[in-house]
């Protein structure tokens, strides 16, 4: 691979670990549109492109949200009751929207989807948290009962459009179940680690199974050659934006949750 993609790749992966472990979003929705342009120069495949960005993806998703989630953990800003309910549920979700992305066309899914964001980001942004900094559930418009089912729905939609689930959840979280600001982004982060460890060894299965021409250095859908240096740019970032989320305050984080979801939102809905 030339030095210059591989340089590419790198800062590519520095910047969806800071944003991993600063949003708690995975970092799948940063590496999509930087990979779409640089994986078809290194010879990939224009029908197995989408494929193998989502699958490649997906297992950067869980190594920079595990990097994430160990500093998220120091500093006392995960909620691992949660973690424990909703982790199961996804990885059951994660396996089924793989499935759906190998033999589906997502176009439909992803602008309902987009719409469905847009509005959420703008409520966080506008009315803001019900509860920036009280206990868990304050305020909640859900009861912790309906976790298992946004597990389920985070893990398909996270693995289905190769994004981590992170824009998923933490909209949730917030809007719905009340959850602290302060302790968004590092449940997020542990989360997506179960999300992201089903759907890479589902990519890798489905890929391998399929018997295509794909990439050297790849195990089904997952590209090696691209994943190393997305993993070393991004890994050393994630545990900084993690640091640097707990020196944040609650107020400030909201409001960047708002306009950085806001943002993925509508480029997910023009894409």
């Amino acid at each position: 691979m030339p030095f210059l993609y591989v340089l590419i790749l790198f800062l590519a992966g520095g910047i969806a670990g800071l944003s991993a472990g600063f949003m708690g979003i995975g970092g799948g929705a940063v590496l999509t549109p930087i990979c779409m342009i640089v994986y078809p120069m290194l010879g990939v495949n224009d029908d197995e492109l989408v494929k193998i960005v989502f699958g490649t993806n997906m297992f950067l998703v869980a190594v920079l949200s595990m990097s994430a989630a160990i500093r998220h953990h120091r500093n006392r800003r995960v909620n691992w009751r949660t973690v424990l309910v909703m982790g199961p549920a996804a990885v059951l979700g994660s396996v089924l929207g793989s499935w759906a992305a190998t033999s589906a066309d997502p176009f439909v899914l992803k602008k309902g989807f987009a719409i469905l964001l847009i509005v959420s980001s703008t409520f966080i942004i506008v009315r803001g948290s019900p509860n920036p900094s009280g206990q868990i559930g304050d305020g909640a418009a859900l009861p912790r009962s309906f976790l298992p089912l946004l597990g389920i729905l985070t893990g398909f939609l996270g693995s289905f459009l190769g994004i981590g689930g992170g824009i998923v959840m933490i909209p949730a979280l917030i809007l719905l179940f009340a959850f602290p600001v302060a302790l968004v982004a590092g449940t997020s982060s542990s989360i997506i680690i179960f999300i992201g460890i089903a759907a890479t060894f589902s990519y890798m299965w489905y890929g391998q199974a399929a018997r295509l021409d794909l990439p050297g250095w790849s195990t089904g859908y997952v590209w090696w050659s691209a994943a190393i240096p997305l993993m070393l740019g991004g890994v050393p970032l994630a545990s900084f934006g993690a640091w640097l989320n707990a020196r944040t305050h609650a107020k400030t984080l909201q409001r960047i949750f708002g306009a950085v979801l806001l943002i993925l939102a509508l480029r997910i809905l023009f894409t």
